[in-house]
């Protein structure tokens, strides 16, 4: 099993649950109030510990109690917690709304997170590792920086473009997997990607850019893969979630770790929805993630997946 690098980020959730959003200047009565540590790196992170891959992370957490827990949480897993430096700057925090449908909005302050540089990046241990994850919630500077530092060390990349940013042209090239959300890819491709035909004309643009696999997730609809050599539309497992937090980060999680351990790209993309289904039906970020035994045995317990060739 190769091992895996991820540079990313840690956000304390404050979560409260209501049936319905607000409108722009109401209130409304919510029902539930829980805090929960997340944040796209730690719950990739955790996710792929979960799994038993092979991983280790670099990022920041404030000197403050929620980066006190965050500490605490992952020693307590069996993660190696030496690449989570510490900052003066706040632990970054999610304020996060759910409604009754398991629908959420979500406003992030960073905090901590803004404060890590590429110098904080532990190149020794980024050289004996053959994988390489990363997201958008650190600066552009540092997410473009790590992929190309990791490029240059020969990992194979895989980007998950959360929030949805600009990519520099010469990254794009540098990047082997991009798995962004029908919106995300909308938003970097500028095409309208409401239907499968539009998912399909908005990763072709990635595809153009030269990156060499584009993986775009569907929710209840699947995940579209398309590279060089096929376009094929992996259809989702049926399930009635109740929080969506965290589904993405779980999937992208499961799919490397997939990967790490020899599995093809089709059934990566199949384990991944497993993980990320999962993932839906309980509450919280890091609470929501699932082991390898409970993903298999879903797995095991539900229709295989079809794959449906688009070309």
């Amino acid at each position: 099993m190769d091992k895996i690098f991820v540079v990313g980020s840690f956000v304390c959730d404050l979560v409260a649950t209501m049936e319905r959003f607000p409108s722009a200047g109401e209130s409304v009565i919510g029902t539930t109030f829980n805090t929960f540590l997340g944040g796209k790196g730690a719950n990739q992170l955790v996710s792929i510990h979960r799994l038993n891959g092979n991983v280790f992370i670099n990022g920041k957490v404030g000197k403050d109690a929620y980066g006190d827990n965050f500490i605490k949480v992952l020693k307590e897993e069996g993660i190696d917690v030496s690449g989570v430096l510490r900052s003066d700057k706040s632990t970054g925090v999610g304020c996060v709304q759910i409604n009754a449908s398991g629908q959420n909005r979500i406003c992030i302050i960073l905090g901590a997170n803004l404060d890590f540089e590429l110098e904080d990046i532990n190149l020794n241990i980024l050289k004996e590792c053959k994988y390489f994850l990363t997201q958008f919630e650190m600066r552009r500077e540092i997410s473009e920086g790590s992929i190309r530092i990791a490029k240059e060390n020969g990992l194979i990349t895989v980007v998950n473009p959360a929030p949805a940013r600009e990519i520099s042209e010469n990254i794009y090239k540098m990047i082997d997997f991009i798995t962004p959300n029908e919106t995300e890819l909308a938003y970097l491709s500028g095409v309208d990607t409401s239907t499968i035909d539009g998912v399909i004309e908005g990763a072709s643009v990635l595809l153009k850019r030269g990156v060499k696999n584009i993986i775009v997730t569907l929710g209840e609809r699947g995940a579209l893969l398309l590279n060089k050599d096929e376009c094929a539309l992996v259809s989702a497992y049926n399930v009635n979630p109740i929080d969506t937090v965290a589904a993405g980060d779980s999937f992208n999680g499961a799919f490397i770790t997939s990967l790490s351990k020899g599995k093809s790209i089709i059934e990566s993309i199949k384990f991944a929805n497993a993980m990320g289904a999962l993932t839906t039906l309980k509450k919280g970020a890091i609470p929501s993630l699932h082991n390898e035994k409970e993903v298999e045995e879903f797995i095991n317990s539900n229709e295989q997946l079809k794959v449906i060739k688009m070309r």
